[in-house]
């Protein structure tokens, strides 16, 4: 799941892109909520109120009031990883708007193909490199990179998030579907046993029936499982120092 924000104040232009956007995640069977806001500061309250937060936004630059470069600052405030996309009539802003590193720049009138080329790019940067996992618990938002998660446990039906700064977190979820969720990025978690499901690269020790990750938590491996985690560490193992 991938959460896409588009801020446009021309409502028949975000409108024609939430159709692209809509149009594109079902041809590439991407699981995505798209959000459109009017103005900066409607995108900027949502943001600081909710605590929620973008992998991708759409930003059209020339906004009445606060515009597109300004909005983009304080986004970089509080989010240095979202992926921004500036909308823009005007090349000429290009070098200024640098500063809060876009990841691209689109012309108005919008080129479908172009507009598709752009959304497969961002959406495998996504994927590929750093990005958050998201989360909610008693109305509350959490947003965390993927990297800092140490391992998942699941009992009935909370999850809890136990991070490499010691902090746990916990939300309504099936481990299943946070399997399922993990399997899009480059990051490996191996599924230990029903109730596990641990970050890879956390891992210090194997032994047979159980790992140890950096903070000496020992973690046991269901007998179902031993082979197949065997033979991804092992391969993970070898693959590194082919690097």
């Amino acid at each position: 799941m991938i959460n896409i924000a588009i801020c446009d104040d021309k409502v028949e232009f975000s409108s024609k892109l939430e159709m692209l956007l809509i149009n594109i995640v079902k041809e590439e069977k991407i699981q995505a909520d798209i959000d459109v806001y009017q103005s900066g500061n409607e995108l900027l309250h949502k943001l600081q109120k909710d605590k929620c937060y973008y992998d991708m936004i759409f930003l059209d630059i020339e906004m009445e009031g606060m515009d597109g470069l300004e909005t983009a600052k304080e986004i970089r405030k509080q989010d240095e990883i979202t992926t921004l996309i500036y909308v823009t009539s005007h090349k000429s802003y290009a070098i200024e708007a640098y500063e809060v590193q876009p990841f691209r720049f689109l012309v108005k009138p919008i080129n479908q193909d172009t507009f598709y080329e752009c959304f497969r790019k961002a959406y495998e940067k996504i994927i590929a490199g750093e990005f958050y996992f998201q989360y909610k618990y008693e109305k509350v938002y959490y947003k965390v990179l993927v990297s800092d998660i140490l391992y998942f446990e699941s009992e009935k039906r909370v999850i809890r998030i136990y991070l490499k700064n010691g902090t746990v977190g916990k939300f309504y979820d099936k481990l299943n579907n946070i399997e399922k969720q993990m399997k899009k990025g480059k990051v490996d978690f191996y599924r230990l046993h029903k109730s596990i499901l641990v970050n890879s690269r956390y891992i210090t020790k194997k032994a047979h029936d159980h790992v140890e990750l950096i903070n000496g938590i020992k973690l046991e491996i269901s007998g179902t499982r031993r082979k197949e985690i065997s033979k991804l560490y092992v391969q993970e193992i070898e693959d590194g120092m082919d690097e």
